[in-house]
């Protein structure tokens, strides 16, 4: 592999501070995506706190099942995380829904429910892949639907 020409002093005195420019780009935006992603996640857990007292309110003024005590401390993982998000869907949209799976975990929440994880909606998702009773519809959309019996 053949070695790169010397560069002259102005040459590299230039790209130097070039490369010095750049390298506090970088490091700035990757400070800005770090804060990004804090705001992010802090409107996720506004949002489900936000669900969480509507569905306690719908509870309150008759519109929604009141929930028991188990479902309110159960952290959903797995198998369990599973059935109980169809079980969700189906009561909620039907049998034959079409959803985005961020709603589908909206609705989740929104019934009480916690998803255990780091990401819970990532954990979400993950276990939707996973589950035979659920299909994706298209490539790429993140809509979802339970498979017919």
């Amino acid at each position: 592999m053949p070695y790169p020409a010397p560069l002259s002093p102005q040459l590299r005195a230039a790209a130097e501070a070039e490369r010095e420019i750049a390298l506090e780009r970088v490091e700035g935006l990757r400070a800005q995506a770090e804060r990004l992603r804090a705001v992010a996640d802090a409107a996720e857990d506004d949002l489900a706190a936000a669900i969480r007292l509507l569905g306690q309110l719908d509870e309150i003024l008759g519109l929604a099942p009141q929930m028991s005590i188990s479902q309110v401390d159960e952290v959903l993982r797995g198998q369990r995380l599973r059935q109980v998000a169809i079980q969700v869907l189906k009561r909620r949209r039907g049998e034959a829904a079409t959803v985005h799976y961020r709603e589908w975990y909206e609705l989740l929440v929104a019934d009480g429910h916690r998803v255990a994880g780091k990401d819970p909606v990532a954990t979400f998702l993950t276990q939707l892949s996973r589950a035979p009773e659920v299909e994706p519809v298209g490539r790429r959309t993140g809509m979802y639907r339970l498979v017919a019996a």
